[in-house]
């Protein structure tokens, strides 16, 4: 049986934290409209980053072990974050493509008191054409609208 919830409309605070070596993090920002549902025991994130160049559709595929991040438009990518495994994938934007490999060093799934996804934090060495490039740390907090 598939199991779909009712399409929530919500607000997306995602912080993105880059460090190379042991210089202090590079933070960033953004918060986006998006919609939240649940399908088939995985949650997903939808929302449109506007860029002056053009958009980009993203998806967050959320699973108690894995994150997929689905990007298309002025970005192209489809990636797997696993916590302890290193995996690869491509990045295609405005300056080219690249292979890109991460290694997920850790991931958390919050939920708030409904039961309903509140959170996902995960962190991963990130390496483009087999060079490493440095740590990022990716919050995702979810508010209802």
């Amino acid at each position: 049986m598939i199991h779909v919830a009712p399409v929530q409309e919500i607000k997306i605070e995602l912080t993105s934290a880059f460090s190379m070596n042991m210089s202090p993090p590079d933070m960033s920002q953004f918060v986006y409209s998006g919609q939240l549902y649940f399908v088939n025991g995985a949650w997903y994130i939808k929302y449109v980053e506007q860029e002056e160049d053009g958009q980009t559709y993203t998806t967050l595929k959320v699973k108690e072990d894995e994150i997929m991040v689905i990007r298309n438009g002025l970005v192209t990518m489809r990636h797997s974050y696993r916590p302890g495994i290193r995996t690869s994938g491509s990045y295609a934007g405005p300056g080219g493509m690249m292979w890109m490999d991460t290694a997920t060093k850790e991931m958390q799934v919050c939920y708030d008191e409904e039961g309903d996804l509140s959170a996902v934090v995960w962190t991963y060495d990130l390496y483009l054409n087999e060079q490493k490039v440095g740590r990022y740390r990716i919050s995702c907090r979810l508010m209802r609208i």
